[in-house]
């Protein structure tokens, strides 16, 4: 009787393979490589009253992709931050952002299917549940609130949201965070091809190596570029 139930409970597990992202960002208008986005001329980071960095240093332009890294509690995501407000402010970009806290972007009493529809259209949500089907969710799972999901099913939605965006910047903080080891290639395959600039906050040196250019470390005296052979 044991070895049938322990049958049974094996059958209704998923396999890992299942668990792999095939997601890809298409129609994509990329910013001019040459164009700056944000010049940072010796400008201090700070909380409150509370001065985390001095002296920062930073261009960022169209088509870049930029890491950064630092110690717990340097101020990265309050860089982060700053770096949105100003993204925020140009007429011609398009932000994509994935928080590190999946709930200050997921609307958690709504299902994913609501989040992630505009038009509430007929062939829209067709077209989400197929690509909802195809990130393993299943039927239920599109209808729930999003707060009875996992993280790793919030991350996948975040994902979803950014590519149905089709955002021309993206800001990423810990962007790997709660994915499984079979999804991390093809998350590092999707913003490694993406064909615009982005910003992200990572501890994952792959992601770093495989999607970045430029890689600087936040210190309490400003950013330092950082060698990649080094990371």
């Amino acid at each position: 009787e044991k070895r049938i139930e322990k049958t049974a409970k094996s059958m209704t597990q998923k396999p890992l393979e299942e668990e792999h992202i095939q997601l890809f960002f298409s129609d994509i208008q990329p910013l001019p490589a040459s164009k700056v986005l944000i010049q940072l001329e010796k400008e201090n980071l700070s909380i409150d009253d509370r001065v985390l960095a001095r002296e920062l240093q930073l261009t960022v332009r169209g088509q870049e992709k930029i890491g950064i890294i630092g110690q717990n509690g340097v101020g990265k995501s309050t860089l982060l931050a700053k770096l949105q407000q100003l993204l925020n402010d140009k007429r011609e970009i398009s932000l994509g952002y994935m928080p590190q806290d999946y709930h200050k972007k997921l609307q958690l009493d709504l299902s994913p299917v609501a989040y992630l529809s505009k038009a509430g259209e007929k062939e829209e949500l067709q077209k989400i549940q197929s690509y909802l089907a195809s990130l393993n969710f299943s039927y239920p799972e599109m209808q729930h609130q999003i707060r009875s999901l996992s993280g790793g099913q919030q991350g996948k939605l975040l994902l979803l949201d950014l590519v149905l965006r089709k955002p021309n910047f993206l800001l990423l903080d810990e962007p790997t965070r709660n994915f499984s080891p079979t999804s991390q290639p093809q998350i590092r395959k999707l913003f490694a091809t993406y064909p615009s600039g982005l910003i992200t906050v990572s501890h994952d040196r792959r992601f770093l190596k495989e999607v970045c250019s430029t890689i600087y470390r936040l210190t309490e005296h400003g950013l330092d570029v950082v060698n990649l052979d080094n990371l």
